[in-house]
């Protein structure tokens, strides 16, 4: 059997500036020692090391003994739980980052982000004020109630396990969630309401995620459909509108929300990125100007559907079509990517296009277009 961790307190017989010895605890396993800093300092003679408490002689006795009785109940707490409900035992480390959280509050950690996430609607993009909210809620269902005293590194890696493990998320999505909760977990430190980083020891990876995109063959099998008046209904015609307009011009869904017909000049279009706030400028081809509407009455140019909606449609459609992919309104933006690439086009032009603020980002595409990659080779054969 595992060998559980063993502590005491002990009086460091350094004094401090003061002139007052501190009280640590000193945890034990395998024959390895740590040592965890309490806020308790007093003079020698004040220090009980049978009973393990300040002696009443010490006018703070009482706040000191209260102090020493919440760090024992806590060391208590943690190795029980370890004890009947984990199968593998708590290393010297992990007892250490959770003693850590003894002075922190025991209050709601979810309720205190929730209240700052309300407060601070305003300055924050819709989009990640509504992906903040959601992580909240998939934090929940993976512990009921969370204080700040529970985020410590053993939350943040069971967290991770039951992301992976449980509801199957697939690691982009884990990192970004844990993303989420570092962001949180700055908040609070920021605010005083944790004291040391959870975060300090744990990397958080991101993997290239697989990305579907539209071939040129496809791209063209949908754009025929559009234009040769296959699509009849009406809000799946306005929907392969504006998701074709993407494919030609590489806009995200959220920028097609708010395109306004004052950004199209000529055969040009002026956008400033919702995403990145940056000013970019994407020449419109011959496709492109077909589907812009004749006549627009409204200030934007696109009558734009939710998400959910969108992205059902679109499914709908490439079943229809019989296209392998999972098509959502993104899907249009790597299409863009990725046929443009495969066309010669530079990828430093494709990333200026895509409004991308680092060429590694586009490079990404560069790695999936298995079209590229040999037409690049055959130009060996021309030695």
């Amino acid at each position: 059997m595992a060998t559980r961790i063993t502590y005491s307190f002990v009086l460091k017989p350094e004094a401090n500036k003061r002139g007052l010895n501190p009280i640590y605890i000193r945890a034990f396993q395998h024959g390895k020692k740590i040592e965890i800093a309490t806020s308790v300092a007093l003079s020698k003679e004040d220090w009980s090391e049978k009973k393990q408490r300040v002696k009443r002689r010490n006018l703070a006795h009482e706040k000191y003994n209260a102090i020493l009785e919440a760090f024992e109940k806590k060391a208590l707490k943690v190795i029980l739980n370890n004890f009947v409900h984990e199968d593998t035992a708590l290393t010297l480390g992990q007892f250490k980052d959770y003693m850590h959280s003894a002075g922190q509050s025991e209050e709601s950690f979810t309720n205190y982000i929730l209240h700052y996430l309300n407060e601070n609607k305003a300055r924050l993009k819709l989009e990640s004020w509504w992906s903040y909210k959601s992580q909240i809620t998939k934090m929940l269902k993976f512990k009921k109630e969370v204080a700040f005293a529970d985020i410590n590194e053993k939350f943040i890696n069971d967290y991770q396990h039951y992301m992976l493990h449980v509801l199957r998320n697939n690691e982009n999505t884990v990192s970004k969630s844990l993303r989420s909760l570092r962001t949180f977990v700055n908040i609070s430190m920021r605010y005083g309401y944790i004291k040391s980083n959870p975060f300090k020891y744990i990397t958080i990876k991101k993997v290239d995620g697989k990305r579907d995109f539209l071939t040129a063959e496809e791209l063209n099998k949908l754009s025929q459909a559009y234009f040769t008046g296959e699509i009849v209904d009406v809000k799946e015609k306005e929907i392969l509108q504006y998701f074709l307009f993407s494919c030609y011009t590489g806009l995200r869904y959220s920028d097609l929300k708010v395109l306004k017909t004052s950004s199209i000049e000529g055969n040009s279009l002026q956008i400033k990125m919702h995403k990145t706030g940056y000013m970019v400028g994407i020449p419109l081809t011959n496709k492109a100007l077909q589907l812009l509407p004749e006549q627009s009455q409204s200030q934007t140019v696109f009558r734009v559907y939710c998400n959910k909606v969108t992205n059902r449609i679109l499914k709908e459609l490439g079943r229809r079509y019989n296209i392998p992919k999972k098509l959502t309104c993104h899907v249009a933006r790597h299409t863009f990517a990725t046929v443009s690439i495969t066309l010669g086009i530079p990828i430093e032009v494709v990333s200026k296009l895509l409004g991308h603020t680092n060429l590694k980002t586009t490079q990404v595409y560069a790695k999936i277009v298995d079209s590229v990659k040999e037409r690049e080779m055959a130009k060996w054969d021309t030695l």
